[in-house]
């Protein structure tokens, strides 16, 4: 065929327009397909401050927290009936009576009585005359007792303030000796020096005898010095440290004598301190023992360098003269030291004789002297109150005539009483749940079960209870706040409190659940005992903190945090959160108000529930 007739026909142009198209096409696709992949579209949401209330929610029914069964006290016949089963009823309210005759004849007999033995006990106290004297010789004696715990008290608060006084004196003093006494090593050991220096060189038995003496003084002082900055310093420190508990305390205790307020827990602390105290009381003496040991083996080493210099041989050797007056010298340094040490050391005694009598004051000798003092008032006005009363009695017939007067007024008041008690009242409000008996029959008195004859259900404490599981109970304590809502009290909230938590689970169908009691503050008086409702106790609650969604937490590489849109682009951003509830999360750091945040998509078959972590909020897996 010739082709170029093919192309001019019309069979030939559809051809080429069908050529064409074909080019064209695969141009586009080639094109489309070296174009980058449009990106998803994300879901964001802006970190802003709220408020995140974490809770525990507990289910289940409200009770009443207790019943009263309401008997007569004494018995008779029912007179009268006021109320019936179901109805409410207020705190003193009248519930029933008895019939009241028999009980009005006792009262006046009873009163009756009374007067008859009053007039008799007026007649007895007309002879009170002979026992004038007994009273004012107990009020002699009585103050006499006085005076002497008085003066007890006296010796008891002079000798504690000395003690006290001394001890402080004496403690404050020890540690400037003790530094004095260990600063007197460095002069001990120049002395040592310059007695070596003015050891003649030659070299005879004696001199060397005595420089290896002073060699061996001069070890002993530098040991001593180098024990004293780290064992005796510190013995020292911890002696004055304990000083200084025992001088707090004391001025606890002087504060609690003064208020006059209870001084028993101020004595156990003061005894520990005192333990503390003798302990390092005893490492300190150990570490002065030590000491003091080594130096008295230097002042022996010195005496044996001066029986070295003064030997037959060396005693008329004139060149020696100036190394003797050095060692004479040596010895008195030494002799003063030793005598500092002992003025030490008896400190460390006079003070600890002080502690003693602190101690004895702090633990007993002055609260029982200020006590003996109370009690020999109390006696005092307990006698006097007794012998005031002898006057007012008939010594050979006062027994009779008091008692017929006590007897008469018991009976009395037992006779009003029952009149009082025929009729009986509600003790709290609450529901009449229960009427045993009927006018006309007859009860009997007391607090039995066989007595009771009116059963009140108690309304106005109402308690929300319920289970939680094992998971749950750990975060719960007694008094922790609850807000309480009940099924059928729609648009209704109360508050309550926990007021109970089982010690141990209760296996329900295989699971470990711990009965909850929340009581409620101020039950609506629309709520009825076994009705349900819902307890959400308050664990924690934050106001005004920055917060992000729970969908929007994730966890990479085992870090949580969220994805920070930013310029555009999407940075994975670490996040230190706080409490969370069931909708957000708070952010404590790594976030700031208006930060946009990226809410994960979900993945095709996963779970709608994101996964718990750490303080209640969720963790989603990174891609």
């Amino acid at each position: 065929m010739n082709l170029g007739f093919f192309v001019t026909s019309w069979p030939g142009r559809i051809a080429a327009l069908a050529l064409a198209g074909v080019v064209a096409g695969g141009v586009i696709f080639v094109a489309r397909a070296q174009q980058p992949a449009a990106k998803p579209e994300l879901r964001t949401t802006a970190v802003t401050k709220g408020n995140v209330t974490q809770t525990v929610s507990v289910s289940g029914s409200v009770a009443a927290q207790g019943q009263a069964k309401l008997a007569f006290k004494t018995g008779g016949r029912i007179s009268e009936i006021y109320v019936g089963v179901g109805q409410a009823v207020t705190a003193g309210q009248s519930l029933a009576k008895l019939d009241t005759a028999d009980l009005e004849t006792a009262l006046a007999t009873a009163q009756q009585n009374l007067a008859n033995a009053q007039a008799s006990y007026q007649k007895a106290v007309l002879a009170a005359q002979d026992t004038q004297r007994q009273l004012e010789e107990t009020r002699r004696s009585t103050a006499t007792d006085i005076a002497n715990a008085q003066a007890a008290l006296t010796k008891a608060r002079t000798n504690y303030a000395t003690a006290k006084a001394n001890f402080t004196s004496l403690t404050n003093a020890l540690g400037s000796d003790l530094s004095a006494y260990l600063s007197s090593m460095d002069p001990l050991r120049a002395q040592i020096a310059q007695v070596l220096a003015d050891l003649p060189v030659t070299a005879t038995s004696d001199v060397n005898s005595a420089r290896n003496s002073l060699n061996s003084a001069d070890g002993q002082l530098a040991s001593v010095q180098g024990y004293a900055g780290s064992v005796l310093t510190s013995a020292l420190n911890e002696y004055l440290g304990t000083r200084d508990q025992i001088v707090r305390i004391t001025g606890d205790f002087d504060a609690a004598i003064a208020a006059g307020s209870d001084t028993s827990s101020v004595a156990a602390s003061y005894q520990n301190a005192q333990l503390s105290f003798n302990l390092a009381l005893s490492k300190l003496q150990a570490g002065m023992d030590s000491v003091t040991g080594a130096v008295s083996s230097a002042q022996t080493s010195v005496a044996s360098a001066v029986a070295s210099m003064n030997t037959q041989n060396s005693r008329s050797i004139s060149a020696y003269d100036k190394a003797r007056a050095d060692l004479a010298m040596l010895q008195s340094t030494f002799a003063t030291q030793s005598v500092s040490a002992s003025a030490a050391k008896t400190k460390l005694t006079q003070a600890s004789s002080s502690l003693s009598t602190i101690g004895d004051s702090v633990t007993g000798t002055l609260v029982n002297a200020i006590t003996a003092v109370s009690s020999a008032q109390d006696r005092a006005t307990t006698s006097i109150r007794q012998a005031e009363s002898a006057v007012a009695n008939i010594p050979f017939n006062l027994q009779t005539a008091q008692s017929s007067v006590d007897n008469a007024n018991n009976t009395v008041t037992t006779a009003r009483q029952n009149l009082d008690n025929a009729i009986l009242t509600a003790p709290s409000a609450g529901i009449v749940a229960a009427v045993a008996n009927q006018i006309g029959e007859f009860v009997a008195g007391g607090g039995n079960n066989n007595s009771v004859f009116i059963t009140l259900t108690n309304t106005t404490s109402m308690v929300l209870h319920g289970t939680v599981g094992e998971a749950d109970i750990a975060k719960l304590k007694i008094a922790q706040v609850a807000n309480v809502t009940v099924d059928a009290l729609t648009g209704q909230r109360m508050t309550g409190r926990v007021t109970s938590l089982d010690p141990v689970a209760t296996i329900s169908q295989g699971v470990p659940v711990y009965g909850i009691d929340v009581a409620i503050d101020i039950p609506s008086s629309s709520l009825k005992a076994g009705m349900s409702g819902t307890a959400s106790v308050i664990l924690a609650s934050k106001q005004g903190v920055l917060t992000v969604p729970n969908t929007t937490i994730r966890t990479v590489n085992g870090q949580r945090g969220v994805q920070v849109l930013k310029d555009g682009e999407v940075v994975d951003t670490p996040v230190q959160f706080g409490i969370a509830n069931d909708t957000v999360t708070e952010v404590v750091s790594g976030l700031a108000e208006g930060d946009v945040v990226v809410i994960p998509q979900a993945r095709a078959g996963a779970s709608a529930q994101p996964n718990r972590g750490p303080g209640g909020g969720p963790v989603f897996i990174g891609r």
